[in-house]
Protein backbone atom coordinates (compact mmCIF):
# COMPACT_ATOMS: atom_id res chain seq x y z
CA UNK A 1 0.00 0.00 0.00
CA UNK A 2 1.28 3.14 -1.12
CA UNK A 3 1.85 6.20 1.77
CA UNK A 4 -0.55 8.66 1.64
CA UNK A 5 0.98 11.96 0.17
CA UNK A 6 0.92 14.65 2.54
CA UNK A 7 -1.87 17.03 2.69
CA UNK A 8 0.09 20.68 1.36
CA UNK A 9 -1.57 22.45 4.25
CA UNK A 10 0.26 20.25 6.78
CA UNK A 11 3.68 20.56 4.85
CA UNK A 12 2.98 24.13 5.24
CA UNK A 13 1.75 24.47 8.73
CA UNK A 14 5.00 22.11 9.55
CA UNK A 15 7.81 24.21 7.95
CA UNK A 16 5.93 27.85 8.54
CA UNK A 17 5.58 27.40 12.17
CA UNK A 18 7.53 30.37 13.44
CA UNK A 19 5.82 32.43 11.09
CA UNK A 20 2.53 31.33 11.51
CA UNK A 21 2.97 31.91 15.20
CA UNK A 22 4.25 35.22 14.46
CA UNK A 23 1.46 36.25 12.36
CA UNK A 24 -0.98 34.96 14.95
CA UNK A 25 0.82 37.12 17.19
CA UNK A 26 0.90 40.48 15.77
CA UNK A 27 -3.18 39.57 14.48
CA UNK A 28 -3.69 40.07 18.47
CA UNK A 29 -1.64 43.11 18.40
CA UNK A 30 -3.16 45.01 16.00
CA UNK A 31 -6.99 44.09 16.97
CA UNK A 32 -8.30 47.15 18.81
CA UNK A 33 -10.68 44.95 20.76
CA UNK A 34 -7.79 42.73 22.27
CA UNK A 35 -7.10 43.96 25.83
CA UNK A 36 -3.68 45.78 25.85
CA UNK A 37 -2.73 42.43 28.20
CA UNK A 38 -3.43 39.67 26.14
CA UNK A 39 -1.71 41.18 23.35
CA UNK A 40 1.45 40.91 24.95
CA UNK A 41 0.88 37.70 26.31
CA UNK A 42 3.06 35.24 23.78
CA UNK A 43 4.44 32.69 26.15
CA UNK A 44 0.49 31.58 26.35
CA UNK A 45 -0.01 31.52 22.57
CA UNK A 46 3.54 29.34 22.37
CA UNK A 47 2.28 26.91 24.98
CA UNK A 48 -0.89 26.38 22.94
CA UNK A 49 0.05 26.70 19.77
CA UNK A 50 2.14 23.31 19.10
CA UNK A 51 -0.92 20.89 20.08
CA UNK A 52 -2.91 23.11 18.19
CA UNK A 53 -0.99 22.70 14.75
CA UNK A 54 -0.56 18.50 15.80
CA UNK A 55 -4.39 18.20 15.43
CA UNK A 56 -5.04 20.14 12.73
CA UNK A 57 -1.91 17.95 11.28
CA UNK A 58 -3.22 14.76 12.04
CA UNK A 59 -6.35 15.59 10.94
CA UNK A 60 -5.24 16.62 7.49
CA UNK A 61 -3.02 13.35 7.51
CA UNK A 62 -6.02 10.90 7.75
CA UNK A 63 -7.90 13.24 5.33
CA UNK A 64 -5.05 12.36 2.92
CA UNK A 65 -4.82 8.86 3.63
CA UNK A 66 -9.06 8.82 3.28
CA UNK A 67 -9.74 7.24 6.75
CA UNK A 68 -11.71 10.37 7.76
CA UNK A 69 -12.33 12.34 4.76
CA UNK A 70 -11.92 15.00 7.34
CA UNK A 71 -15.23 14.76 9.14
CA UNK A 72 -14.96 16.10 12.35
CA UNK A 73 -13.52 14.33 15.17
CA UNK A 74 -14.74 15.24 18.15
CA UNK A 75 -11.77 13.85 20.48
CA UNK A 76 -9.42 15.14 18.49
CA UNK A 77 -9.70 18.70 19.10
CA UNK A 78 -10.95 18.23 22.87
CA UNK A 79 -7.52 18.86 24.73
CA UNK A 80 -6.78 22.01 22.31
CA UNK A 81 -9.67 23.76 23.73
CA UNK A 82 -9.74 22.58 27.09
CA UNK A 83 -6.37 23.14 27.66
CA UNK A 84 -6.82 27.00 26.01
CA UNK A 85 -10.00 27.67 28.08
CA UNK A 86 -7.86 26.93 30.99
CA UNK A 87 -4.90 28.20 30.28
CA UNK A 88 -7.29 31.69 29.88
CA UNK A 89 -9.47 31.17 32.64
CA UNK A 90 -6.51 31.23 35.23
CA UNK A 91 -5.54 34.11 33.40
CA UNK A 92 -8.51 35.91 34.04
CA UNK A 93 -9.28 36.32 30.44
CA UNK A 94 -13.79 36.49 29.58
CA UNK A 95 -14.73 33.81 27.14
CA UNK A 96 -15.30 36.55 24.26
CA UNK A 97 -11.19 36.82 24.89
CA UNK A 98 -10.30 33.28 24.77
CA UNK A 99 -12.63 32.17 21.85
CA UNK A 100 -11.05 35.51 19.74
CA UNK A 101 -7.82 34.09 19.94
CA UNK A 102 -8.82 31.30 18.47
CA UNK A 103 -10.59 33.10 15.49
CA UNK A 104 -7.31 34.95 15.32
CA UNK A 105 -5.30 31.23 14.65
CA UNK A 106 -7.96 30.82 12.20
CA UNK A 107 -7.17 34.08 10.14
CA UNK A 108 -3.06 33.58 10.66
CA UNK A 109 -3.29 30.41 9.05
CA UNK A 110 -5.05 31.64 5.87
CA UNK A 111 -2.41 34.80 6.09
CA UNK A 112 0.04 32.80 5.92
CA UNK A 113 -1.20 30.47 2.93
CA UNK A 114 -1.87 33.79 1.24
CA UNK A 115 1.61 34.45 1.41
CA UNK A 116 2.86 31.18 0.33
CA UNK A 117 0.63 31.27 -2.51
CA UNK A 118 -1.22 28.00 -1.51
CA UNK A 119 -4.71 27.77 -1.91
CA UNK A 120 -6.61 25.67 0.37
CA UNK A 121 -8.22 22.61 -1.30
CA UNK A 122 -11.98 21.76 -0.53
CA UNK A 123 -11.38 18.74 2.28
CA UNK A 124 -8.37 21.48 3.40
CA UNK A 125 -10.58 23.72 4.52
CA UNK A 126 -13.29 21.89 6.07
CA UNK A 127 -10.50 20.53 8.63
CA UNK A 128 -8.99 23.90 9.60
CA UNK A 129 -12.72 25.11 9.79
CA UNK A 130 -13.54 22.14 11.84
CA UNK A 131 -10.75 21.58 13.87
CA UNK A 132 -11.24 25.37 15.39
CA UNK A 133 -14.73 25.65 15.33
CA UNK A 134 -14.81 22.57 17.90
CA UNK A 135 -11.97 24.31 20.08
CA UNK A 136 -14.01 27.45 20.32
CA UNK A 137 -16.77 25.18 21.07
CA UNK A 138 -15.33 23.32 24.20
CA UNK A 139 -13.50 25.82 25.30
CA UNK A 140 -16.75 28.22 25.91
CA UNK A 141 -18.19 25.20 27.27
CA UNK A 142 -14.95 24.72 29.66
CA UNK A 143 -14.56 28.32 30.61
CA UNK A 144 -18.42 28.22 31.39
CA UNK A 145 -18.11 25.48 33.82
CA UNK A 146 -15.46 26.95 35.56
CA UNK A 147 -16.82 30.64 36.00
CA UNK A 148 -19.85 28.47 37.93
CA UNK A 149 -17.89 26.91 39.99
CA UNK A 150 -15.35 29.93 40.76
CA UNK A 151 -18.66 31.95 41.45
CA UNK A 152 -19.37 29.81 44.15
CA UNK A 153 -16.40 29.98 45.50
CA UNK A 154 -16.33 33.58 45.47
CA UNK A 155 -19.63 33.18 47.20
CA UNK A 156 -18.52 30.97 50.27
CA UNK A 157 -15.08 33.93 50.45
CA UNK A 158 -17.90 36.50 50.47
CA UNK A 159 -20.12 34.67 53.40
CA UNK A 160 -16.98 34.58 55.14
CA UNK A 161 -15.21 37.76 55.09
CA UNK A 162 -18.96 39.48 55.41
CA UNK A 163 -19.71 36.98 58.48
CA UNK A 164 -17.50 39.24 61.28
CA UNK A 165 -17.89 42.07 60.88
CA UNK A 166 -22.07 41.71 60.83
CA UNK A 167 -21.04 39.75 64.15
CA UNK A 168 -19.64 42.87 65.48
CA UNK A 169 -22.29 45.10 64.32
CA UNK A 170 -25.01 42.38 65.78
CA UNK A 171 -23.19 42.47 68.91
CA UNK A 172 -22.91 45.75 69.91
CA UNK A 173 -26.49 45.79 68.76
CA UNK A 174 -27.67 44.00 71.74
CA UNK A 175 -25.62 45.77 73.98
CA UNK A 176 -27.83 48.89 72.36
CA UNK A 177 -31.10 47.16 72.28
CA UNK A 178 -30.93 45.93 75.89
CA UNK A 179 -30.49 49.06 77.41
CA UNK A 180 -27.51 48.65 79.37
CA UNK A 181 -26.10 51.79 80.83
CA UNK A 182 -22.93 52.77 79.29
CA UNK A 183 -20.71 54.97 80.25
CA UNK A 184 -19.26 57.91 77.62
CA UNK A 185 -16.13 55.80 76.95
CA UNK A 186 -18.21 52.51 76.42
CA UNK A 187 -20.23 54.73 74.10
CA UNK A 188 -17.17 55.99 72.04
CA UNK A 189 -15.60 52.15 71.92
CA UNK A 190 -18.92 50.77 70.81
CA UNK A 191 -19.44 53.46 68.25
CA UNK A 192 -15.80 53.07 66.90
CA UNK A 193 -16.57 49.45 66.17
CA UNK A 194 -19.78 49.69 64.73
CA UNK A 195 -18.22 52.24 62.48
CA UNK A 196 -15.11 50.26 62.09
CA UNK A 197 -17.41 47.39 60.96
CA UNK A 198 -19.75 49.08 58.91
CA UNK A 199 -16.77 50.14 56.52
CA UNK A 200 -15.03 46.99 56.40
CA UNK A 201 -18.42 46.00 54.85
CA UNK A 202 -19.00 48.85 52.57
CA UNK A 203 -15.39 48.07 51.28
CA UNK A 204 -16.45 44.19 50.55
CA UNK A 205 -19.16 45.64 48.60
CA UNK A 206 -17.50 48.04 47.00
CA UNK A 207 -14.65 46.12 45.74
CA UNK A 208 -16.92 43.49 44.34
CA UNK A 209 -18.63 46.11 42.61
CA UNK A 210 -15.32 47.34 41.09
CA UNK A 211 -14.09 43.54 40.38
CA UNK A 212 -16.98 42.93 38.45
CA UNK A 213 -16.65 46.38 36.29
CA UNK A 214 -13.26 44.89 35.49
CA UNK A 215 -14.15 41.87 34.37
CA UNK A 216 -16.76 43.15 31.82
CA UNK A 217 -14.87 46.11 31.02
CA UNK A 218 -17.20 48.44 31.97
CA UNK A 219 -14.85 50.72 34.48
CA UNK A 220 -14.51 54.20 33.97
CA UNK A 221 -11.95 56.09 33.43
CA UNK A 222 -11.88 60.05 33.91
CA UNK A 223 -8.35 61.08 31.88
CA UNK A 224 -6.41 63.94 33.08
CA UNK A 225 -3.63 65.90 33.40
CA UNK A 226 -1.92 65.54 36.79
CA UNK A 227 1.04 65.66 38.84
CA UNK A 228 1.44 62.37 39.48
CA UNK A 229 3.93 62.86 42.99
CA UNK A 230 1.35 64.20 44.41
CA UNK A 231 -0.80 60.62 43.91
CA UNK A 232 2.35 59.00 46.06
CA UNK A 233 2.13 61.62 48.58
CA UNK A 234 -1.58 60.78 48.83
CA UNK A 235 -1.56 57.25 49.48
CA UNK A 236 1.84 57.53 51.76
CA UNK A 237 -0.57 59.57 54.04
CA UNK A 238 -3.59 57.87 54.10
CA UNK A 239 -1.64 54.53 55.13
CA UNK A 240 0.53 56.48 57.48
CA UNK A 241 -1.16 55.67 60.28
CA UNK A 242 -2.09 51.93 59.76
CA UNK A 243 2.38 51.43 58.54
CA UNK A 244 3.26 53.61 62.65
CA UNK A 245 1.14 50.60 64.27
CA UNK A 246 3.65 48.40 62.99
CA UNK A 247 6.28 51.00 63.50
CA UNK A 248 6.97 50.32 59.65
CA UNK A 249 8.92 53.26 57.77
CA UNK A 250 7.29 54.20 54.76
CA UNK A 251 9.54 55.97 52.04
CA UNK A 252 9.71 57.47 48.94
CA UNK A 253 12.20 58.34 46.20
CA UNK A 254 10.30 61.25 43.40
CA UNK A 255 11.58 63.70 40.54
CA UNK A 256 12.19 67.28 42.20
CA UNK A 257 10.02 68.45 38.86
CA UNK A 258 6.24 67.60 38.23
CA UNK A 259 5.83 64.70 36.61
CA UNK A 260 3.08 65.48 34.59
CA UNK A 261 0.60 61.52 34.02
CA UNK A 262 -2.33 61.55 31.65
CA UNK A 263 -4.61 59.37 34.01
CA UNK A 264 -7.72 59.14 36.41
CA UNK A 265 -5.89 60.45 39.63
CA UNK A 266 -8.51 58.69 41.67
CA UNK A 267 -7.96 55.18 40.12
CA UNK A 268 -4.50 55.24 40.47
CA UNK A 269 -4.49 56.27 43.71
CA UNK A 270 -6.53 53.35 44.66
CA UNK A 271 -4.28 51.14 42.32
CA UNK A 272 -1.03 52.06 44.26
CA UNK A 273 -3.06 52.01 47.76
CA UNK A 274 -3.75 48.61 47.04
CA UNK A 275 0.05 47.89 46.47
CA UNK A 276 1.11 49.47 49.36
CA UNK A 277 -1.75 48.06 51.80
CA UNK A 278 -0.41 44.80 50.81
CA UNK A 279 3.44 45.43 51.37
CA UNK A 280 2.14 46.81 55.06
CA UNK A 281 0.31 43.83 55.46
CA UNK A 282 3.34 41.21 54.57
CA UNK A 283 6.23 43.47 55.80
CA UNK A 284 7.34 42.29 59.52
CA UNK A 285 7.07 45.13 62.63
CA UNK A 286 9.98 47.47 62.09
CA UNK A 287 10.22 46.94 58.70
CA UNK A 288 10.59 49.10 55.44
CA UNK A 289 8.76 50.28 52.28
CA UNK A 290 9.98 52.59 49.56
CA UNK A 291 7.41 53.60 47.12
CA UNK A 292 9.85 55.44 44.00
CA UNK A 293 8.08 57.50 41.20
CA UNK A 294 10.17 57.75 37.87
CA UNK A 295 9.76 59.26 34.92
CA UNK A 296 11.16 57.93 31.65
CA UNK A 297 10.70 58.08 27.72
CA UNK A 298 6.79 58.76 27.56
CA UNK A 299 5.77 56.76 31.06
CA UNK A 300 5.61 57.04 34.80
CA UNK A 301 6.53 54.50 36.61
CA UNK A 302 5.27 53.58 40.26
CA UNK A 303 7.94 51.11 42.63
CA UNK A 304 7.06 49.65 45.68
CA UNK A 305 9.45 47.56 47.84
CA UNK A 306 8.86 46.23 50.47
CA UNK A 307 10.76 44.19 53.11
CA UNK A 308 8.77 41.02 53.75
CA UNK A 309 9.03 37.68 53.06
CA UNK A 310 8.90 37.80 49.39
CA UNK A 311 6.99 35.75 46.98
CA UNK A 312 7.74 32.40 45.62
CA UNK A 313 8.45 31.80 41.95
CA UNK A 314 5.30 29.82 41.50
CA UNK A 315 2.81 31.93 43.31
CA UNK A 316 4.03 35.27 41.25
CA UNK A 317 1.89 34.59 38.25
CA UNK A 318 -1.32 34.41 40.46
CA UNK A 319 -0.95 37.28 42.93
CA UNK A 320 -2.91 39.57 40.22
CA UNK A 321 -5.58 37.21 40.11
CA UNK A 322 -9.27 37.74 42.00
CA UNK A 323 -9.77 35.90 45.15
CA UNK A 324 -6.25 33.98 45.11
CA UNK A 325 -3.68 33.35 48.16
CA UNK A 326 -1.34 31.91 48.50
CA UNK A 327 -1.43 30.04 51.56
CA UNK A 328 -4.63 30.11 54.35
CA UNK A 329 -1.45 31.81 56.68
CA UNK A 330 -1.55 34.62 54.28
CA UNK A 331 -5.02 35.48 54.07
CA UNK A 332 -6.58 38.85 54.32
CA UNK A 333 -9.43 39.68 52.97
CA UNK A 334 -11.40 38.73 49.62
CA UNK A 335 -7.74 39.01 47.83
CA UNK A 336 -9.44 41.62 45.50
CA UNK A 337 -6.73 44.52 46.00
CA UNK A 338 -3.65 43.90 43.76
CA UNK A 339 -6.81 42.31 40.78
CA UNK A 340 -8.24 45.44 41.34
CA UNK A 341 -5.22 47.31 40.57
CA UNK A 342 -4.21 45.33 37.76
CA UNK A 343 -7.15 45.95 36.16
CA UNK A 344 -7.10 49.72 36.82
CA UNK A 345 -3.74 49.53 35.52
CA UNK A 346 -4.36 48.18 32.07
CA UNK A 347 -7.51 49.56 31.68
CA UNK A 348 -5.27 52.85 31.44
CA UNK A 349 -3.10 50.58 29.07
CA UNK A 350 -0.29 50.64 31.74
CA UNK A 351 1.72 47.68 32.72
CA UNK A 352 1.74 45.83 35.76
CA UNK A 353 4.10 43.37 37.16
CA UNK A 354 5.76 41.85 40.15
CA UNK A 355 9.41 40.33 41.34
CA UNK A 356 11.38 39.01 44.28
CA UNK A 357 14.45 38.37 44.14
CA UNK A 358 16.05 35.76 46.68
CA UNK A 359 16.45 36.59 50.23
CA UNK A 360 14.61 39.86 49.68
CA UNK A 361 11.09 40.99 49.90
CA UNK A 362 8.91 41.83 46.61
CA UNK A 363 8.95 44.39 44.38
CA UNK A 364 5.46 45.54 42.27
CA UNK A 365 6.11 47.93 39.78
CA UNK A 366 3.73 49.78 36.68
CA UNK A 367 3.15 52.11 34.49
CA UNK A 368 0.68 55.18 32.75
CA UNK A 369 1.20 57.44 30.40
CA UNK A 370 3.22 60.95 30.38
CA UNK A 371 2.32 63.95 29.18
CA UNK A 372 3.63 64.65 25.43
CA UNK A 373 7.33 65.83 25.68
CA UNK A 374 7.51 65.40 29.52
CA UNK A 375 11.10 64.92 30.24
CA UNK A 376 12.55 62.76 32.95
CA UNK A 377 14.49 64.64 35.60
CA UNK A 378 16.26 64.40 38.59
CA UNK A 379 15.29 62.59 42.16
CA UNK A 380 14.98 63.49 45.52
CA UNK A 381 14.69 61.01 48.21
CA UNK A 382 11.69 61.75 50.98
CA UNK A 383 11.56 59.90 54.65
CA UNK A 384 8.10 59.30 56.68
CA UNK A 385 7.41 57.51 59.97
Amino acid sequence: MNEATPSPLASLLVTARDALLERWAQRLLHDPEVPSAQRLSRPALEDNFPVLIERIVQRLERMAANQDGGKPEHSQSEDVGVAHARHRFAAQYTIAEALRELRHFRGAVLDICDEHRSALTIGEARVLHATIDESMEIAASEIEGMAVRRFEHVMAIVAHDLRAPLQVITGHATLLKEGLALGASDCAIVGAALERSSKQMVRLIEDLGLASELELGHLSIQRRSVDARSIVQNVIEQLRYIANRKSITLATTMPEQPVLAVCDPERIEQALGNIVSNAIHFTPRAGQIRIDLKASLKQAMFRVLDSGPGIAPEHREHVFHPFWKGSSTRRTGMGLGLAIARGIVEAHGGTIFVTSPPGSGAVFCFTISLEADEAPSESIEIGSR
